[in-house]
């Protein structure tokens, strides 16, 4: 199925991204982003570009339909996905910490308890 400009805008709309943002996570340029979104027919792209930007607005939640888009459901493999990695960035984060002064009281507030 070929995406037109009008999906293309509102899968980046219904995932809150800059043009700038989706033309980054695609690898293309701005500019590109803006003439894919441009309507009418005269948007010309080699596939390869367009697929990079479909695939950035897949990867980043959206789902294309027939005339449309929706945001794609979670998997729950994809909830599990998302723990573990939530998890290994606070081990790395506790792993940093190590060994470091923890704060206190003390250091955060001064003698009338307020912010220091």
């Amino acid at each position: 199925m070929d995406v037109t400009p009008d999906q293309l805008r509102a899968a980046r709309a219904l995932l809150r991204l800059q043009q700038s943002d989706l033309a980054r996570r695609a690898r293309v340029s701005a500019v590109t982003i803006r003439r894919l979104e441009a309507p009418g027919d005269h948007a010309v792209a080699s596939p390869q570009t367009l697929n990079s930007v479909r695939a950035a607005l897949e990867e980043a939640g959206a789902e294309f339909i027939q005339d449309g888009v929706r945001r794609r459901v979670a998997l729950a493999h994809d909830a599990a996905a998302r723990f573990e990695d939530l998890r290994a960035i606070s081990v790395r984060s506790a792993a940093r910490l190590e060994g470091q002064e923890t704060l206190t009281d003390r250091d955060l507030y001064d003698e009338d308890g307020l912010p220091g």
